[in-house]
């Protein structure tokens, strides 16, 4: 059952990242080219790294399959990323200070950018909700290096459509938590009561921002949506990103 968020109330929307305004697959051909790279860096600053392809395996695939396995765990404090890839380089004897571990990741996370595709309704449909005067955010499970998500964001231009944008790994804490969630309130400066949450996940996104007080629109994409568990009473559902200023206002996207 569907039903409308109380459209007199909102004052601001905070939309998922990945599975919502974007979508990931592995770039493998980037990835392999970046581990390239940062073999040939570990070397020029005097380590002895084994090939890219060990690397690759043995660091990011190590640490990849960490976070899925934190993910399945259903923990809700996040998992420190740059702590799993520092003591995987050091299990295959590379000692990366802080600053050489943060060009590493740097490098990995800008790879990861060839495998980003952008809703093409995710823009106007941000600008169509910031031109009706809502404040607009990012509420995200991004335990990655932060500044290289912001970087990423503005990569594909569109960190300029958003008023705020809340990261797990900034804060620390994975949606459903309440902790997030009212972190990305608070950067909106806008009352959880008053804003909508939008994503693609019913447990994180849509029974996570209700408990935290927040209405929640479930953006369902067929076969691809992310089911899992929700409460019985009725969800707002819209099957692409332009719907929702029609859900919300009764109007398309402007």
């Amino acid at each position: 059952m569907t039903t409308a968020p109380e459209r007199a109330d909102v004052a601001a929307v905070l939309f998922d990242y990945g599975g919502t305004l974007v979508t990931f697959h592995r770039p493998d051909a980037a990835l392999d080219a970046a581990f390239a790279g940062i073999e040939r860096l570990l070397r020029d600053r005097g380590q002895a790294p084994p090939p890219s392809r060990v690397l690759l395996t043995d660091v990011h695939d190590r640490v990849e399959n960490a976070f899925a396995a934190h993910q399945r765990s259903g923990r809700l404090e996040e998992i420190n990323l740059a702590a799993e890839a520092r003591h995987a380089y050091a299990d295959l004897g590379l000692e990366l200070d802080d600053e050489l571990l943060d060009e590493v990741l740097h490098m990995e996370q800008e790879a990861w950018w060839q495998g980003v595709t952008v809703d093409p309704e995710a823009v106007p449909t941000l600008d169509a909700l910031r031109s009706r005067g809502l404040r607009v955010g990012l509420c995200s499970n991004a335990p990655y290096r932060v500044r290289s998500m912001h970087d990423q964001l503005a990569h594909f231009g569109l960190d300029g459509h958003l008023d705020s944008v809340t990261f797990s790994g900034q804060v620390g804490w994975r949606k459903p938590s309440p902790r997030i969630f009212q972190a990305a309130t608070e950067a909106l400066g806008v009352a959880a009561a008053r804003t909508v949450m939008v994503g693609d996940s019913l447990s994180d996104d849509v029974d996570g921002a209700r408990n935290a007080g927040m209405q929640a629109v479930w953006l369902r994409r067929g076969t691809d949506a992310h089911v899992g568990p929700s409460s019985a009473s009725p969800i707002s559902t819209i099957d692409r990103l332009s719907a929702l200023t029609f859900l919300l206002f009764g109007t398309a996207a402007l």
